[in-house]
């Protein structure tokens, strides 16, 4: 309960902080339903939604669906395609229409065979409409979690690091794009299905000063 309650009240402290000027308070909510139908047809289904400017608006819009097959328990290559609409503190609207390739597999099972450590290595062709070039981006992104109740509530950490392959004429630089730290509880929701509340730090890499977000995240995950 101690950690529960550490878990909502640092994100609310973060939003009554005032942001500096590289920073800023966000809200980012998202669903996640994945998971093999049809014998090893695997399937990923992704819709989230970023508040932005001290949470004061829809800053970014994402649709991610995608398909493959499961190759062993835990563990799948699937492809799909993301829509991704931002729009800039003044207004300006940006469209990206972005394929991407993915493998994910259990790193470490815990006595019951259950994944605690997972991997996901994802590869992005970032096309902003506008601009004539590709981006190539390759994100690796490891998550643990360890249940804390019997109940099946877990700490949940993550972290994913983001690596631009190219420089793009739309601003995108060759290196370290930006890096997220996640840290949270899951909550089971029915059966199938699991709420991740927490914090998630993300750093911007950019030429002048970087940039760091504050972000309270909570996205819903549902076993297909």
């Amino acid at each position: 309960m101690r950690t529960l309650l550490s878990a909502i009240a640092l994100p609310a402290l973060l939003i009554a902080a005032p942001a500096h000027a590289n920073e800023d308070v966000q809200g980012w909510t998202g669903v996640v339903a994945q998971g093999a139908v049809k014998g090893d047809l695997y399937i990923w289904l992704e819709g989230q939604a970023r508040f932005t400017d001290e949470i004061g608006q829809l800053g970014q819009f994402i649709l991610r669906p995608a398909a493959g097959i499961r190759f062993a328990p835990d563990a799948s290559a699937i492809a799909g395609y993301a829509y991704v609409q931002t729009r800039s503190p003044a207004g300006l609207i940006t469209r990206e229409h972005r394929p991407w390739q993915q493998v994910q597999f259990a790193l470490l099972r815990n006595r019951a065979g259950k994944p605690v450590v997972t991997s996901r290595t994802r590869l992005e062709q970032r096309m902003v409409e506008g601009r004539t070039k590709t981006g190539w981006r390759l994100r690796q992104f490891v998550r643990a979690g360890v249940p804390i109740t019997r109940g099946g509530v877990q700490a949940v950490a993550f972290s994913e690091g983001f690596f631009n392959l190219n420089t793009t004429d739309f601003g995108a630089r060759s290196g370290v794009d930006q890096w997220r730290t996640f840290v949270g509880i899951g909550l089971p929701v029915g059966k199938t299905a699991r709420i991740e509340p927490g914090y998630l730090n993300q750093r911007v890499f950019r030429r002048g000063e970087d940039r760091t977000n504050h972000v309270l995240n909570a996205t819903l995950f549902v076993s297909l």
